[in-house]
């Protein structure tokens, strides 16, 4: 296939794929920088974060799902801090790119930004190894946004969704175990969903939150240090899926959902007096499951068993070097 230029792939973002959603954009794809105006009753949001082949996914994954998902995990970092996203630069890098590759990229990128109302202002492309960054930057009331620092203790400790499901569908991939069972953990793995709806909503009630990547254990951790407190989990809690319960056995299953990354799910504390009002309004609005699995303490993480014993890890966390 033939090589598509820089130029020509600008002009394929510039193209009526993203929706205009903002009247505040002064200058957008096309300069060397991008310009927007804001209200001064909101603190602006920004987060970066970048995927490369053989680190976040297996080399030869569908472009179209890289799209998806290097927009998905900044999505994710907006929904943690109960942020609006509404604007977006790409850069990336490819050793070459041909124009049905650009053509499905494009697509998992856009069809997730006009979901949630974002809007590609600029960015940059080179020749090179392969990896996409994506700076997104969003609004916040004054005050309002959520931090990983404020958890309290006595707080409960609740989790989005389901956990290890992603970390077990990149597993199947590589080792090429795709099946008819398989199909919804590879699919959460190659298209998370970034839970702003929910943020919605938990970030009325929240005192602490953080979106999920690096697994649930080493990120609750990263909430506990930050605010100073210690957690107390009870594993039978876990939001564990039949499709990831169906692929092996439970004790294995539970540390999947303890150490796979890749869920971009939300961990968050609520207090205790808010328990009734949170969920009444959570669930009059929201289909995607949340789960208390336990309490925030003044010190150190306690994982119990079903016995209410500690729980005897057999898993490590995540370390990006």
């Amino acid at each position: 296939m033939t090589s598509v230029s820089e130029i020509e792939i600008i002009d394929a973002l510039k193209l009526k794929t993203f929706d205009n959603h903002y009247q505040n954009i002064i200058q957008g794809i096309g300069d060397d920088g991008a310009i927007t105006s804001i209200n001064a009753d909101y603190h602006l949001v920004t987060t970066t974060d970048a995927i490369s082949e053989g680190v976040h996914y297996p080399k030869g994954i569908e472009a179209k799902a890289i799209g998806h998902r290097c927009l998905a995990v900044n999505l994710s970092d907006m929904a943690s801090m109960g942020a609006k996203p509404l604007w977006a630069s790409l850069v990336f890098s490819r050793p070459s790119i041909d124009q049905l590759w650009l053509e499905q990229f494009i697509s998992g990128f856009s069809e997730l930004a006009n979901k949630h109302h974002v809007t590609l202002i600029g960015g940059d492309t080179i020749s090179g190894p392969e990896l996409f960054s994506v700076t997104l930057q969003g609004i916040v009331p004054k005050n309002k946004s959520i931090l990983r620092s404020t958890a309290k203790n006595g707080d409960l400790v609740y989790v989005t969704g389901f956990l290890g499901n992603a970390s077990q569908g990149l597993k199947i991939i590589q080792e090429d175990k795709k099946n008819s069972s398989s199909e919804k953990l590879i699919q959460d793995f190659l298209y998370p969903n970034p839970r702003l709806k929910e943020s919605s909503v938990i970030s009325r009630f929240a005192t602490s939150m953080i979106d999920i990547s690096d697994g649930f254990y080493s990120d609750l951790q990263k909430v506990m240090k930050a605010s100073n407190v210690g957690a107390e989990i009870k594993i039978s809690d876990l939001p564990i899926s039949e499709s990831l319960l169906n692929k092996m056995p439970r004790v294995d299953a539970v540390n999947v959902a303890l150490f796979g990354g890749d869920d971009y799910e939300l961990c968050f504390t609520i207090p205790r007096e808010f328990k009734k009002d949170f969920h009444e309004d959570y669930q009059s609005t929201n289909s995607t499951c949340i789960t208390c699995v336990g309490e925030i303490k003044q010190k150190n993480l306690l994982l119990l068993d079903d016995n209410n014993k500690e729980f005897k890890l057999s898993g490590r966390a995540f370390e990006h070097f």
